[in-house]
């Protein structure tokens, strides 16, 4: 008789006491395993309010083990030492719990994002000979974001990258992007993240309101999100046509700064109404009561607001980045090149004329069965049986 196969993760990022955003799409392709695996999730976060050096939260969600320690930043985090000692607890933290679940006996160790998780998960696979998997979901290696930097990062990420059993990108451009750092490995798979296809569903017709709503969704981080280019198209589109509202939906570090900029416009309150951050069912009756959503990033790893757009039968204006090519055609959106304003604009006064002809559930079809958790959890598993073998799992 064969056991499940016992999987612990490592991930750089996943939701927290003070964050349920983090690391979502980490948190849900671990919950895809559950049919499959056994799975074990220590995750260590820095707290500057943590009352003690250390302290640990378990919990069990969704079928999944999951281990969340805190520990006490330093005072001075900016200084030399202070962020030498906060990346030594850090690295403390993680060793101490992963020898405190020495009792799981995991089959492999995957980490999610490189390289300080990696490098942990490498020392995991080597002490307990057991495959490392390596999953990426970081855009620091595209030349826009321009922040894969230093000697050692790269020659510690590129040793990681060669030694692992398996190294999966979210998305043709990332690994297309990790490769012209060479970082490449012989088992190199595409395996996207997860999405809801169940919450994300299509709901009804088309509003026949003459005033039609565009839906912006981000971390408001206006680097990668262009949140800023995709303003000024508005304030373009408003000089052809005022049949439209736009909805821009969530909160980040560049929230105040955006809300400025449309102030600066003269569009806020008039073109665009700022929500806040909305998640969940929330999130998923905001698009599928929307004419059609708008990705206008820079870049992107993967861009799970396309996805869950499609999903809900709504058509996408898309910049050509992260899985946008893979995935929208004639037949459910339209895609501008990053940064080209003028086609930006172009697109948005197109789609107001054509969103309400598309076949919602025609755009569901080809999407529901390809992201949901069963799809990405039976690739992922399908990859693991490849790497552990049976013998090891005889009971």
């Amino acid at each position: 008789m064969n056991r499940r196969i016992r999987v612990l993760f490592l991930p750089k990022w996943y939701p927290h006491r003070y964050d349920p955003m983090p690391g979502l799409f980490i948190q849900r392709q671990a919950e895809s395993l559950t049919p499959h695996c056994d799975v074990a999730v220590i995750y260590v976060h820095p707290d500057p309010d943590c009352p003690n050096s250390y302290e640990a939260e378990f919990s069990e969600e969704n079928e999944v083990r999951v281990l969340r320690v805190y520990f006490k930043i330093s005072s001075k985090p900016g200084s030399v030492i202070g962020k030498a000692l906060n990346l030594w607890k850090f690295y403390r933290a993680n060793l101490k719990a992963i020898h405190s679940i020495r009792q799981f006996s995991p089959d492999l160790v995957h980490a999610h994002v490189l390289t300080r998780m990696g490098y942990l998960a490498w020392r995991v696979s080597r002490k307990q000979n057991i495959p490392l998997v390596i999953s990426e979901h970081w855009s620091r290696y595209f030349p826009a974001s321009n922040s894969y930097h230093g000697f050692l990062r790269k020659l510690m990420t590129r040793f990681i990258v060669k030694k692992s059993s398996l190294v999966i990108a979210v998305s043709e451009p990332l690994k297309l992007a990790m490769q012209h750092f060479h970082l490449d490995n012989a088992n190199f798979p595409v395996i996207p993240n997860v999405v809801d296809t169940e919450m994300f569903s299509p709901g009804k017709s088309f509003s026949e309101d003459p005033v039609k709503t565009i839906v912006h969704i981000s971390c408001f981080e206006d680097r990668s999100k262009n949140i800023s280019g995709f303003l000024d198209a508005i304030n373009e589109l408003k000089r052809k046509r005022i049949d439209f509202k736009c909805l821009l939906v969530g909160e980040g570090p560049d929230w105040n700064s955006m809300k400025s900029h449309a102030l600066t416009l003269g569009i806020i309150d008039a073109f665009v109404f700022f929500t806040g951050l909305k998640t969940g069912v929330e999130l998923a009756e905001i698009i599928r009561n929307a004419d059609f959503t708008v990705v206008s990033s820079h870049y992107e790893t993967f861009g799970t607001v396309v996805i869950e757009s499609l999903a809900c039968g709504i058509p996408v204006v898309a910049t050509t980045v992260g899985v946008a090519p893979a995935v929208v055609s004639v037949k459910n959106g339209l895609l501008v090149p990053p940064g080209d304003g003028i086609s930006l604009v172009s697109a948005l006064d197109r789609m107001l004329d054509q969103c309400r002809g598309y076949d919602k559930g025609a755009i569901n079809a080809e999407i529901k069965d390809k992201f949901n958790k069963k799809a990405i959890g039976k690739q992922l598993v399908d990859h693991y049986r490849a790497l552990v073998p049976e013998s090891n799992l005889t009971v």
